[in-house]
């Protein structure tokens, strides 16, 4: 089937829908975004929106505990590669 037929024949299905299939729409939906790749890690993993506000989470909490490097310290330590 062609996107665009596809299309008409889902909407037609919403347009007419209850509420129960409206419900399982919209879970099919939220399912599908979940997994969506929006971000990748330094060695290429994708990573899906909850998995990526985890790791933004978790990098929030090492520079608020003091766990970084400074530009001066990192320009240093880089002399001696």
């Amino acid at each position: 089937m062609k996107d665009e037929k596809m299309k008409e024949k889902i909407i037609a299905y919403i347009d007419n829908a209850d509420k129960e299939l409206l419900n399982k729409l919209s879970e099919v939906i939220e399912n599908y975004k979940e997994k969506e790749t929006v971000a990748y890690t330094l060695e290429g993993k994708p990573l899906s929106e909850k998995d990526y506000l985890k790791e933004l989470e978790i990098a929030e909490n090492e520079i608020n505990s003091g766990q970084f490097i400074s530009q001066e310290e990192l320009e240093k330590e880089a002399e001696n590669w």
